[in-house]
């Protein structure tokens, strides 16, 4: 079977689904960001004979992903990234049992391997602390910006030596909330990507199929993406 072939046949058969939140006005964003803003330019409704918008935003948007250079002085852009480097197998560790502010040690990484089996090099793996069941628009989502888990330095560290590509996380940081953000130091420092405000792997099973397309933002320091699951 040719490449053709193999993808037709998975279009087919596959089931995907989109783990990217929604981008619209009222989201949350980091407080130091633009939000995110929809201006209606033209309009049929005006007597305009198209309609489209001017959208202003921040590169950190909604689901997104975070190139080298996001902490990372003359570390790689989002538009040097490989296309496929959001492309793979991902995994999806839950820690749902993190209490807020806290982090993901080794050992809880470690006791995924001893359940699941081992994260391997080029894996994409996946924090799942139950965070997006906090987003929403405005008010509803008011909780998904206090007091976020995250990974620790020595978690961090621990998937940089299993020659992970990417790590992501349901939470607006991979960071726990008033950290020093040890883990995108050391991630973003060894081109390992992080990809924030991740939806619905509540719903993946632990090992799935991942890809992943950020925007192209000319030298940007990451850019929202379109990140699905392809579940077999």
């Amino acid at each position: 079977m040719d490449s053709l072939e193999q993808l037709l046949s998975l279009v087919r058969n596959a089931r995907f689904v989109d783990m990217t939140h929604a981008i619209e006005e009222g989201i949350p964003y980091w407080p130091t960001q633009p939000k995110y803003e929809a201006i209606t330019m033209n309009h049929q409704k005006n007597g305009d004979e198209s309609y489209w918008r001017k959208i202003i935003f921040c590169e950190h948007t909604g689901t997104h992903i975070d190139a080298g250079s996001h902490f990372i002085l003359g570390a790689r852009n989002v538009d040097e990234i490989p296309i496929t480097q959001i492309m793979g197998r991902g995994v999806k560790i839950d820690v749902t049992d993190i209490r807020p502010k806290r982090t993901v040690s080794i050992s809880d990484i470690q006791r995924f391997e001893s359940q699941h089996g081992s994260i391997k090099k080029d894996d994409i793996v996946f924090f799942r602390f139950g965070w997006d069941e906090k987003w929403g628009v405005g008010n509803k989502g008011a909780g998904f910006l206090c007091d976020w888990p995250g990974t620790s330095a020595k978690a961090a560290r621990y998937l940089l030596d299993k020659g992970v590509k990417a790590v992501g996380t349901d939470t607006l940081a991979l960071d726990a909330a008033g950290s020093d953000n040890p883990s995108h130091k050391i991630l973003l420092g060894n081109g390992v990507n992080i990809i924030e405000n991740v939806n619905k792997l509540g719903e993946l099973p632990v090992f799935f199929g991942v890809i992943g397309f950020p925007c192209k933002f000319k030298g940007g320091s990451g850019a929202t993406m379109r990140l699905v699951a392809v579940i077999d």
